[in-house]
């Protein structure tokens, strides 16, 4: 990470604030927006499942505790920010870690008016009253009510809206998971080979990218050989990588909750096949063409339509489709989709006008089931005035320079 992405990050309170304030504008009078952060869900006995903090709520605080509770008001002229959280629990602690304190919580996030969970309900009733509620739908229905005088309404297209447009914070973050990933795909390039197994190059992409600084993966790692390439969403990971053939790789390192997703598909023992060569250099031109249409103003439907001419007219020319297929035949998903927070980051709107700030993914693939070949080349892609910014332009895609690293 640069100097001055350090200096970026040593800021991020900052960047929270600037949120709460940009949702106070969207919000009328009257009306008041509430996020919940989660809470744990029980496994076994003594055992809860991995939390996961709701990314809206941190969003706008830049916390990760369950069963915090973040409160905009807005009333008579007035906005006021509020957080609940965990009060200290001794006994617990001695089991799951302390607690973070209100002192600590305030420091986090700049938010000053910071009160205990035990006191929400009777803050609650007391002050929200006669107000239009916001909700993420992460609330916990008792909470919300049989409340007299309020009315619901959804938060999503607020939150949708602000979190498209990512700030100075969000590109730097989202920069340095992508520069984690590309660490982790280094590592596989150096050690694939026939033999071993789908798990060991998860394995190995993983502890790649802890060891660089990230703290978890943006989602499960895909690492799809052979017969395997064409299957979207396969995460068994459990065959054996075999000569001759391809494994396709769709992965991510999440750092500080922002997420980089890229997919590659590099050959087994370090040699494409002619016709794997072929293949691939079709999706190769395709998507670098695709690229080109992510500029301010484009709408997604129609950079989905570019991408299926482009691939069916390059994939075409290389003679492996069938002579009464489709484009469906080989093409069955979206170019692409907001990232952020979530690998899938929050996107209300499906008929997506691309704007500066926004970062979308391109992913263009071409599947032919019956020769065992699945190709995805994917990229993550910042929207700016002057021109798509390929944020992981670094990452190496290039037929013959993947053949040279794997020497």
């Amino acid at each position: 990470m640069t100097i001055e992405e350090e200096k970026t990050c040593l800021r991020a309170k900052d960047y929270y604030k600037q949120r709460r304030k940009k949702l106070a504008g969207m919000l009328p009078e009257k009306a008041a927006a509430i996020v919940y952060a989660g809470r744990e869900v029980t496994k076994s006995l003594d055992e809860n499942y991995p939390f996961y903090v709701n990314n809206n709520y941190f969003y706008f605080t830049g916390l990760t505790e369950p069963e915090g509770i973040f409160v905009m008001a807005k009333g008579d002229g007035t906005i006021h920010s509020h957080l609940f959280i965990r009060k200290s629990d001794p006994d617990k602690e001695k089991w799951f870690g302390r607690y973070l304190t209100a002192a600590e919580a305030k420091q986090i996030s700049d938010i000053d008016a910071i009160d205990y969970l035990e006191n929400f309900d009777e803050w609650f009733l007391t002050e929200i009253k006669e107000k239009t509620l916001y909700l993420d739908d992460t609330l916990p229905a008792h909470q919300t009510l049989d409340i007299e005088g309020c009315s619901f309404m959804s938060l999503m297209p607020m939150l949708s809206e602000l979190r498209l447009i990512k700030d100075d914070y969000e590109v730097a973050m989202l920069r340095r998971a992508i520069d984690v990933t590309d660490e982790g795909i280094h590592a596989i390039l150096k050690q694939m080979q026939p033999g071993q197994y789908e798990y060991q190059m998860e394995g190995l992409f993983e502890y790649t990218v802890y060891d660089h600084g990230s703290e978890e993966v943006s989602f499960e790692t895909i690492a799809a050989s052979g017969e395997n390439g064409p299957i979207l969403h396969y995460m068994t990971n459990r065959n054996i990588l075999k000569d001759y053939t391809m494994v396709l790789f769709d992965l991510g390192a999440r750092y500080r909750g922002y997420c980089a997703d890229i997919s590659r598909t590099f050959p087994v023992n370090g040699r494409y096949t002619k016709n794997q060569k072929k293949l691939y250099n079709a999706v190769l031109k395709a998507q670098k063409e695709i690229i080109t249409y992510y500029h301010v103003g484009a709408e997604m439907k129609e950079v989905q339509r570019v991408s299926r001419e482009l691939l069916w007219q390059y994939g075409s020319e290389t003679g492996l489709f069938a002579k009464d297929a489709t484009i469906d035949d080989y093409y069955y998903h979206g170019i692409g989709h907001s990232l952020g927070l979530d690998t899938h980051d929050l996107c209300e709107n499906r008929a997506l006008k691309l704007e500066p700030g926004m970062v979308i993914t391109c992913e263009p693939g071409l599947y032919i089931a019956d020769r065992g070949m699945g190709i995805r080349i994917e990229d993550d892609v910042l929207i700016t005035d002057d021109g798509p910014v390929v944020l992981s332009q670094q990452i190496i895609k290039e037929a013959d320079a993947i053949e040279a690293a794997m020497v």
